[in-house]
């Protein structure tokens, strides 16, 4: 299975594991044996992750007992044979068979209740520095302390981290106000407070508070965002409210948000469908405004690859991507400026309403040699995860 693949089973559905405590809990895959696989267990209170660490936490209470509304985590990379029935832990008081099927596999996951304290395994995907706000996974580092992210490393075959690839996520908005005055605002207009985190061995999770500076004495609602770093992937889902559709005041909206990166001249840069380009000479035209829901950055030690995923109620949103390279030397950004620029575009706001909307960038960290023929059907595809108890001894 591909490694990026996350999967999952609620609370609600694991049976004689539900209301037991974290520490007598265990996840085993069988290869040559039955051994212990790294999981987590990522509670809910009130809809919301239960985030215990940072300056807004809202923690569950009790924590770590498996609820119903939470979620058992693990790579379904992990999973393997099926096991016989003396492989699983004799003092085993409940145990479950997790079968992770997708289109072309299927394969076994094994969830048991064990005195405390339960086996662990020793491997971890993901790391979280907190007091420099960096998070790690397998193949990138991702670095905050600011509203969009300042840091991306690479990591070298031997585990060393490269240098910083990125100079800011820009995101960039025009519009009318009241069709009249043109309006633009930047990252440098988002306001921020970071809140809470959770650090487990299959992901974490960070949240933080964004509300944008529109002039006029105006600003937007405030909105939550939580990034979710796994393995392979970076997710950062936005869910916001608007007390009235954008284009009550504002005509001619666009935005877009842009990964500008300092200089990857030798990489390539690739989109659905298109022929790869080598970055520093594809040249904006080649690329930017083409209608994709994916873009990729293929480098010597990992292929980045960025999608949008619009919620719903966004539907009717036009996203093209963006794609620029700029050598000014002028230009704020690290030299040599945009090398490139690359991300999404959003236009045709007319059909948004008012209410709750949402929508999620998707940053994954590959091979170098990872065959982007194949990603959209390997993204697409579904997994799921059958649960049945099995006879404890």
């Amino acid at each position: 299975m591909p490694a990026w693949v996350l999967a999952q089973a609620v609370g609600a559905d694991l049976a004689c594991l539900r209301g037991r405590p974290e520490q007598t809990l265990a996840l085993f895959a069988c290869d040559a044996r039955c051994a212990p696989i790294p999981w987590q267990l990522d509670e809910r209170v009130d809809g919301r992750w239960a985030l215990a660490d940072g300056p807004e936490p809202n923690p569950e209470d009790p924590p770590g007992v498996l609820d119903d509304d939470d979620v058992v985590l693990w790579m379904a990379a992990d999973a393997g044979r099926r096991a016989l029935p003396n492989e699983l832990p004799a003092d085993a008081t409940c145990a479950l068979e997790l079968v992770v099927e997708t289109a072309a596999a299927t394969e076994w996951v094994y969830a048991v209740a064990v005195p405390a304290p339960a086996p662990r395994s020793p491997r971890r995907y993901v790391t979280y520095d907190a007091a420099r706000d960096l998070v790690g996974g397998e193949r990138v580092t991702l670095g905050f302390g600011a509203p969009t992210p300042r840091l991306l490393a690479v990591r070298a075959a031997d585990g060393s981290l490269g240098p910083n690839l990125l100079d800011r996520l820009k995101v960039r908005a025009r519009a009318r106000f009241f069709g009249l005055i043109p309006l633009g605002r930047d990252e440098d207009d988002i306001e921020w407070a970071f809140a809470a985190w959770r650090a487990g061995p299959i992901r974490v999770l960070r949240r933080e508070y964004q509300w944008v500076r529109l002039g006029f004495g105006l600003r937007t609602p405030i909105f939550e965002t939580e990034t979710l770093v796994t393995r392979a992937t970076i997710e950062l889902p936005v869910r916001l409210r608007l007390n009235f559709p954008p284009t009550y005041f504002f005509s001619g909206i666009e935005v877009q948000a842009v990964l500008d990166f300092r200089d990857l001249r030798g990489w390539q840069v690739a989109a659905a469908g298109a022929a790869p380009l080598s970055v520093g000479a594809a040249g904006t035209a080649a690329i930017d405004r083409r209608r994709s829901d994916w873009v990729a950055l293929r480098g010597p030690e990992a292929t980045l690859v960025l999608e949008l995923v619009l919620g719903e109620s966004l539907s009717s949103l036009a996203p093209t991507v963006v794609y620029r390279e700029e050598t000014d030397s002028m230009a704020p950004e690290a030299a040599p400026g945009e090398m490139p620029g690359i991300g999404f575009r959003l236009s045709e706001w007319s059909a948004v309403g008012r209410g709750t909307h949402s929508f999620a960038a998707v940053a994954y960290a590959l091979p170098a040699d990872f065959d982007l023929t194949g990603f959209s059907a390997a993204r697409a595809a579904p997994i799921r995860v059958g649960v049945s108890e099995l006879p404890t001894r």
